[in-house]
């Protein structure tokens, strides 16, 4: 047994960080994906379904970087990959205004991708991963809590410089600052490891000769050939095709079924309902059982897209966007926290980044698939339609895979 140690942990000091890492590469990024091919399109002569593919580019790119990543922080200290990744997001930024052909936009986006992976979702993830165990889903959901503020705050900052500067605003002085701010950031507080400051997981000490909770678990060699990783990750694949391909959308499809002012809101309040959906959801699920709360996220999120589909006026495209944005962020959160569950922390980063690429390859495919049927199968209501049907996929999927807990079970009884 551990006992909890007094005094303040410099685990919460990490999340501040994490979350500030994070609300920025969703803010400035993620959720402004669909402002940016908003704007793209409307100052060129590029149209949606092509700037959906530099969309498509930018998630393929952050899904292979991932690997990299997790290879990177599981040698290094974490701090670096994080410093090194907000220089090569502030380079894209620089870079995007001038683009005058597709295949600059498409070079910008992978560039866009690669400083993504490295300031996110594997290197944040990981990072929790070793400093919480016993409240994990709490500190999950305090840290994505940035990537739902991003979208509150910094998205609607980011859509009101494009829509009154163009692609020139994103080389301003609001974005610069506010991504250089994440290299001081990280220096001070993304501590890699709790045991570098001779410190455990959660401030819990060690009992003598209790294995600490970072050699615990699965390798990555093991974990990708189980059942559940396989099945778990191609549901995810289906999860966050159809939540990725909604997001890049949205602004569109709440501008086509209401007005501007109501597509403005739709991005702040999606974020804002993914932020207390999943406050709300971490500060119990770690007394709860993951397994069936993801099964019932899935089939939630399956019905969001069939109101979407079919949602006309300010009334419904506002019920449809609280819907959907409610299991935006508790499906991001659940993937990790079912890796964690099923395979320990001990090679998290490798497996975390493996899933991540999978799951990335249906994250990218979402907008595409959305943009294609948006032009060419009957718009929106098709599309929605389509995605919602993927999104019941999902739920397969994860039913097959079975529990997590069986897993880290079956592992501990060999």
């Amino acid at each position: 047994m551990s006992k909890t140690s007094t005094g303040p942990f410099f685990g919460w000091a990490v999340l501040i960080a994490i979350g500030y890492s994070l609300m920025i590469g969703a803010g400035l990024v993620f959720y402004a994906m669909s402002v940016l091919l908003e704007t793209i399109v409307s100052s060129t002569s590029f149209s949606v379904s092509q700037i959906s593919t530099a969309n498509t580019i930018f998630l393929l790119t952050a899904g292979f970087m991932g690997i990299a990543v997790g290879e990177m922080i599981s040698r290094y200290d974490v701090r670096y990959t994080v410093c090194s990744g907000a220089l090569v997001l502030l380079a894209s930024f620089y870079l995007l205004p001038e683009t005058s052909s597709l295949w600059e936009i498409y070079a910008c986006y992978v560039l866009i991708g690669i400083g993504y992976a490295m300031t996110a979702l594997v290197p944040a993830t990981t990072l929790v991963a070793r400093w919480f165990i016993r409240r994990r889903a709490l500190a999950l959901a305090l840290t994505q809590s940035g990537l739902s503020l991003g979208g509150i705050v910094l998205t609607p900052l980011l859509a009101g410089l494009l829509s009154e500067f163009g692609l020139t605003a994103m080389r301003g002085p609001v974005p610069v600052i506010l991504i250089l701010l994440i290299v001081p950031l990280s220096l001070l507080l993304m501590r890699p490891d709790p045991h570098d400051m001779g410190l455990t997981p959660d401030g819990d000490t060690l009992e003598a000769g209790q294995t600490p909770a970072s050699q615990i678990g699965m390798s990555a060699t093991q974990a990708i050939r189980t059942r559940f990783f396989i099945l778990s990750a191609i549901a995810s694949v289906f999860a966050m095709a159809t939540q990725v391909g909604t997001i890049a959308h949205i602004f569109n499809w709440g501008l086509e079924r209401a007005d501007a002012a109501t597509a403005a809101a739709t991005l702040a309040l999606m974020a804002f309902c993914s932020l207390t959906g999943r406050l709300i959801c971490g500060a119990f699920l770690d007394r709860l059982n993951i397994y069936p709360f993801v099964l019932a996220l899935y089939l939630l999120q399956a019905l969001a897209m069939i109101g979407i589909a079919f949602a006309e006026g300010y009334l419904m495209v506002t019920l449809m966007t609280v819907l959907f944005g409610a299991t935006v962020g508790n499906i991001l959160m659940s993937q990790p926290l079912l890796i964690g569950k099923a395979f320990g922390v001990r090679e998290f980063p490798r497996i975390l980044s493996v899933n991540q690429l999978i799951m990335n390859g249906g994250v990218s495919l979402g907008p595409l698939l959305i943009g294609l049927v948006y032009d060419f199968g009957g718009g929106y209501q098709n599309a929605f339609i389509l995605v919602g049907l993927i999104s019941l996929l999902a739920f397969v999927c994860l039913w097959l895979a079975g529990s997590p807990s069986s897993v880290a079970a079956e592992f501990e009884t060999k």
